[in-house]
């Protein structure tokens, strides 16, 4: 018996709309890892330029879906279904994989799932720009100090951090996927992975690696990430239901509630009122007093008192 068939199966689900002029790079570099036994599924999302071309070229090295555009939520659900692997990886098609990517992380994965099968992984990515070039950055740029678990921290504030890095730096055991998916699709055309990353931070347990083992390209659809970027109701909405409905399904209490936590700040300085940024201040003793509470209320008054849009002050 051949002993790469003993090894755990790999799944790697490239997920791509309109980036033909990455999607080769992207394919092949999943292709091309050190580790042996993978399967690689390429999703295309309605693409209207070359790339239903480009992943025909590649014949039975890859399993393609094409569908129709339906929104990156859509064809995460398509790829994981499709999917057969023991740990699933993801992969933005405008970003590539080291060679060595799936060999560590796949290792620590099958240490991990020793103690508890509900395990995701992230890692480092290197940050390069539209022809590959290397920006001298990474995103995140160092590891996330919170627990592996944030279901506590949750029970307390209301909301958590997105504790991992972008897609293409994600991989999690099949069990805990299986937990996970499907995850909603009206309206998520981009930012799935929110659907994935928060989930596992609540049911699951999130670990993170101080190695940079993909390359991550910045241009103007994606050169956001790690900055403040405020989601509209809808998808906050979705998040919140979709979260609580998981923690009901693992018997948790349904404790998520972004309006109720420091959070909303954001959302409320984009879209909201000075009266809604006070109202926050007023959920403090809920949260409980101390240093992180003592600070976000400082300076929520500060910004409230100061509160103005471009369009004039709102009241």
């Amino acid at each position: 018996m051949n002993a790469d068939s003993q090894l755990p199966l790999a799944s790697i689900i490239i997920n791509n709309y309109n980036y033909s002029r990455y999607l080769k790079e992207a394919i092949d570099s999943a292709l091309n890892q050190t580790y042996s036994r993978i399967e690689v599924i390429v999703v295309d999302d309605g693409s209207t330029d070359e790339s239903p071309q480009v992943i025909t070229q590649y014949g039975n090295q890859i399993i393609p879906i094409l569908k129709k555009n339906g929104g990156q939520a859509s064809a995460f659900n398509a790829g994981f279904a499709a999917s057969r692997g023991d740990i699933i990886f993801f992969l933005d098609s405008d970003d590539a994989f080291y060679a060595n990517k799936v060999q560590e992380i796949g290792n620590l994965l099958f240490k991990k799932t020793l103690k508890n099968p509900y395990v995701m992984i992230y890692h480092l990515l290197e940050c390069i720009d539209t022809d590959g070039v290397s920006l001298g950055r990474k995103l995140p740029n160092a590891l996330h100090k919170v627990p592996a678990n944030l279901y506590n921290y949750t029970c307390k504030y209301r909301f958590f951090p997105y504790a991992a890095s972008p897609t293409s730096g994600i991989a999690m055991s099949r069990a805990l996927a299986l937990k996970i998916f499907p995850i909603p699709e009206q309206g998520i055309l981009t930012s799935a992975d929110e659907f994935i990353v928060r989930p596992a931070l609540l049911i699951g347990e999130v670990y993170g690696v101080e190695q940079v083992l993909a390359k991550y390209r910045l241009h103007d659809a994606n050169n956001w990430y790690g900055k403040p970027k405020v989601k509209n109701k809808d998808f906050i909405t979705q998040i919140e239901s979709f979260l609580n409905t998981k923690l009901k399904e693992n018997n948790k209490r349904p404790v998520v509630s972004y309006f109720d936590s420091m959070d909303a700040r954001n959302y409320y300085l984009m879209n909201g009122s000075r009266k809604d940024l006070l109202m926050l201040i007023r959920k403090i003793p809920t949260w409980g007093i101390n240093k992180t509470t003592i600070k976000f209320g400082l300076k929520t008054l500060l910004l409230a008192i100061n509160f103005s849009f471009k369009k004039g002050t709102r009241t």
